[in-house]
């Protein structure tokens, strides 16, 4: 912990003293003895003196003065001062404890009370430090605040107190305008009172509101904000004003503002939503400005192409290449729908588009959704799929309900997971080992650690189901920490070698490269180390992955290992990047060896493959005996599956 200085002013008999004292372990100590006023005042300051400790008895100069003049001085008034007293002169500086940080100590006193003191100064010198850093730190985020934001803040009443450049430029009045009157001023009429009866009864309830807001400027044009109105409360808890937190969203909330009131005064429904498919490679290719003229011309060109019987008469253009329709369900089934769509699609299809003397070619794909709420996030999170799984035309209902489980699905794994890395609510995470047998040997002499997350019932989760959650959670790195951890403690139980499984993520963080490089580096663990390589990770920086590889291979004698070989397009280009010692055959091979000529033939040309080029094969997934026979017959060298043995803890 960082030391605070300390300056003694005092005689050479009392210095000596201190001198011995433990004051020292939490302290810088300086001694002065006789100083005049300007002589003392300077060493204060120069030695960025925080707690003072004063003999006013050797002083020859006017000690209240003195003091004065510190706590006036804006960089020295946070000192903390003790002064040490005889008792006939007590009386003459009790009122100087009016003054902030400062004390009295009458003498003859203690080392020990001076010890006292003197801590207690240091918890309150810190803490002070820490106000201060906090509220250096809220005037940052004030600023940023109302260099981005649109801000208000108003009284208990709703009247406006304080009001931002930002807000004073949306709005069009003056500051003198706004101040003193309501947020009334600019409501704008097309807003429903009831709408602000619920902000207001949110707000004063001590909760907090968020929406979107409709508001008028001073010259009556209209626009629109994201905002967050929250209640201020005092140490009691009671509310002492209101703040307001806006953002100008009208650029790009008035078409799908539109849409989305509409939709909300629709009783039932049918919502569409359509995506030009090539958009992104458009804006990629013609640039930006082109991009805007493809959507508004067709935005006035698509009516024609749209089904007459389809009833979708009005169109919404939002952003990104998206067109918005609503029409009333008239008992239309899912069939008319996406019959109507199949039309459209195939009228734009063997339509020529011509912009700027430029033939564009333009497709579509389609969501659409019968469901009133939440109709835009079940048509958004449709086009997403749409584009992901390839598809043209996906009827979108209840997407979004279903991601708002699949997220809250998530968090729970979240937080079993801060736990198990915290070591609360008895979550922890384990590495498993499952043996891996020689098959001329019969004997086990590799195992391969698998990470495993313990909840907090004592239920086992697999990395399946928690380790692309842990990347976007931003606890992947600590898991990877874990597997090294858990690997020398197997390393220290076990003779055999061990197997972890890295990703390039992992290869390419400074960290990690560093925390594998002490565990291979140890003498007890040269040769018994394997890096089992990930192929669901693309590498950023591939020549510090391949550098590494070169690396732990001539310092630890690390072995490298492919996994899952066999299933992926990038198997054979993984060869020559990495130059293996070991091939690990996918389980989906292996599996079905026994009774598929097709798999088994795919084996037999790896393990051909691996045997010329002098690389060992493991085969995954060993379910029963007749799996096993197979292999062996195969010349694979190595077996791994619940048949061998299970994944357990050493």
């Amino acid at each position: 912990m960082k030391k605070n200085n300390l300056l003694f002013v005092l005689n050479d008999e009392e210095k000596l003293n201190f001198k011995s004292s433990s004051l020292g372990e939490s302290f810088n100590i300086f001694f002065k003895q006789k100083e005049n006023e300007d002589s003392l005042f300077e060493i204060v300051k120069t030695k960025n003196i925080e707690l003072l400790i004063l003999d006013f008895d050797i002083l020859d100069f006017k000690t209240i003065d003195f003091l004065k003049k510190l706590k006036t001085d804006q960089n020295l008034k946070y000192i903390y001062t003790l002064i040490l007293v005889s008792p006939n002169t007590q009386n003459n500086y009790l009122h100087t404890l009016s003054y902030l940080n400062m004390d009295i100590l009458k003498k003859p006193f203690s080392i020990e009370e001076i010890i006292f003191k003197c801590n207690i100064f240091k918890k309150q010198i810190n803490h002070q430090k820490e106000i201060l850093l906090k509220n250096n730190e809220l005037k940052e985020y004030q600023k940023v605040l109302n260099k981005s934001d649109i801000v208000s803040k108003a009284d208990i009443d709703g009247n406006i107190t304080y009001v931002n450049k930002n807000f004073i430029d949306i709005s069009g009045y003056a500051e003198t305008e706004l101040v003193g009157n309501s947020h009334s001023i600019i409501r704008h009429p097309d807003m429903p009172k009831e709408t602000f009866e619920k902000v207001w009864n949110t707000i004063t309830n001590k909760q907090t509101y968020q929406g979107t807001i409709k508001n008028r400027r001073k010259d009556g044009s209209s626009y629109y904000v994201d905002a967050t109105i929250m209640p201020i409360l005092d140490v009691d808890g009671e509310i002492k004003e209101y703040i307001g937190v806006r953002h100008d969203i009208t650029d790009i909330m008035n078409p799908k503002r539109q849409f989305l009131d509409d939709i909300s005064s629709s009783n039932t429904p049918i919502v569409i939503l359509a995506k030009i498919d090539n958009y992104s490679l458009l804006k990629e290719f013609y640039g930006a400005s082109f991009t805007h003229k493809v959507e508004d011309f067709v935005t006035k060109n698509i009516k024609e192409l749209i089904p007459e019987e389809s009833g979708l008469d009005k169109i919404y253009q939002l952003d990104s290449g998206e067109y918005g329709f609503i029409r009333e369900c008239d008992g239309s089934s899912h069939s008319n729908i996406e019959m109507w769509l199949k039309k459209f699609k195939n009228n734009i299809q063997f339509n020529d588009f011509v912009i700027d003397d430029k033939k564009v070619d333009i497709d579509f794909i389609f969501s659409y959704t019968m469901q009133k709420d939440e109709a835009f996030e079940n048509l958004s999170i449709g086009i997403h799929k749409c584009r992901k799984e390839k598809i043209d035309i996906l009827f979108a209902d209840n997407l979004a309900t279903n991601q708002q489980s699949k997220a809250k699905e998530d968090m729970v794994i979240v937080n079993v997971l801060k736990d198990a890395l915290s070591n609360l609510h008895n979550a922890k995470l384990v590495s498993h080992f499952q043996p891996i047998m020689n098959n001329e040997t019969q004997k086990i002499e590799k195992y391969e650690s698998l990470i495993r997350l313990i909840d907090h019932d004592g239920g086992i989760i697999s990395p399946f189901f928690f380790i692309d959650i842990a990347k976007k959670a931003g606890y992947y790195k600590d898991i990877t920490n874990m597997v090294i951890h858990n690997a020398q403690e197997a390393l220290d139980k076990v003779d055999t070698e061990i197997s972890i499984n890295l990703s390039t993520l992992d290869i390419e963080d400074l960290d990690i490269r560093n925390k594998l490089l002490d565990l291979i580096s140890k003498p007890q663990n040269y040769g018994r180390i394997i890096f089992e390589l990930l192929e669901d990770e693309v590498a950023h920086d591939f020549e510090v992955v391949k550098n590494f590889i070169g690396l732990a291979k001539v310092i630890g004698g690390v072995k490298i290992a492919i996994d899952d070989f066999g299933s992926g397009y990038s198997n054979f280009e993984r060869l020559l990047d990495f130059q293996p010692d070991i091939l690990k055959i996918d389980g989906s091979l292996i599996k079905n060896i026994v009774n598929d000529p097709f798999s088994k033939h795919v084996v037999e040309a790896i393990v051909l493959f691996a045997k010329e080029e002098k690389i060992q094969t493991v085969a995954e997934f060993i379910a029963d005996g007749d799996i096993l026979d197979e292999v062996k017959k195969l010349g694979i060298n190595y077996s791994q599956g619940f048949h061998i043995g299970k994944p357990a803890e050493l």
